[in-house]
């Protein structure tokens, strides 16, 4: 990723040459990163992907322990069944979960307030998806502010999947924009369950919003420090390691 952010495109030959690998592993992991939108696979190599600078901040979110939310994602879609009414958050690590949703689950219902979110889950003709209206918010490619809150208020979903910015154990997730925060926990109050996928980065950590009180989460899918989560959750919240 660092040579083709500065080159703007490697060749296979390059790859080769600078990494020291064969040419069946760099093909491997051009098509693994071509797959999550990271790079563009071309002929005889891989260019940074033609994006606008709120795509690009996206993308350089996914990079940050992507392997950990991939795996997060993997071991989440075993609380999806087909034909599941659900909201999906705006998060790289639901996005993640998003992806694999697209790729083995039909007939969704699914409520987000991602547009990328949203068009990746369209690739799969049997989902019906509906976004949230209201302010896009450049950064995140989400959609926030007083009309997408009062628009969620009027949405009901069986699941909610969720992240976060931090998560404190003892106390819930927190977010540092308020109206992210805001649509997170107005979905959440209007779902029956709710699945908290987060890194284990992000654990035992504070933010600037308290949004999702723990009370209120069913499960915890993470990648690590499942011995001191246990320590602290309540017992009704499960916990499901994503490796």
């Amino acid at each position: 990723m660092n040579l083709v952010n500065e080159r703007d495109f490697v060749s296979i030959e390059e790859l080769k040459k600078t990494l020291g690998v064969s040419e069946i592993t760099i093909r491997r992991d051009m098509k693994e990163l071509n797959d999550r939108a990271l790079v563009e696979k071309t002929y005889g190599g891989i260019k940074k992907i033609d994006s606008n600078p709120s795509e690009a901040q996206f993308a350089e979110r996914r990079m940050f322990h992507a392997n950990e939310k991939a795996l997060i994602a993997k071991r989440a879609i075993d609380l999806v069944e087909d034909g599941d009414t659900i909201f999906i958050d705006a998060s790289s690590t639901t996005y993640e979960f998003a992806k694999v949703c697209r790729g083995k689950k039909n007939n969704l219902h699914v409520v987000t307030s991602s547009l990328i979110t949203a068009l990746e889950l369209i690739k799969n003709p049997t989902n019906t998806v509906t976004v949230i209206g209201g302010t896009v918010r450049i950064d995140n490619m989400s959609v926030i502010g007083s009309t997408a809150e009062k628009m969620a208020e009027g949405l009901n979903v069986e699941k909610a999947f969720i992240s976060c910015r931090t998560f404190e154990p003892n106390e819930g997730t927190f977010e540092t924009n308020s109206s992210e925060s805001m649509i997170k926990r107005i979905m959440v109050d209007n779902s029956n369950k709710v699945y908290l996928l987060v890194d284990s980065s992000k654990l035992f950590k504070k933010s600037t919003f308290l949004t999702v009180p723990v009370d209120k989460i069913n499960a915890v899918i993470t990648d690590g420090r499942v011995d001191e989560l246990i320590k602290v959750l309540p017992e009704k919240v499960k916990i499901v390691h994503g490796v």
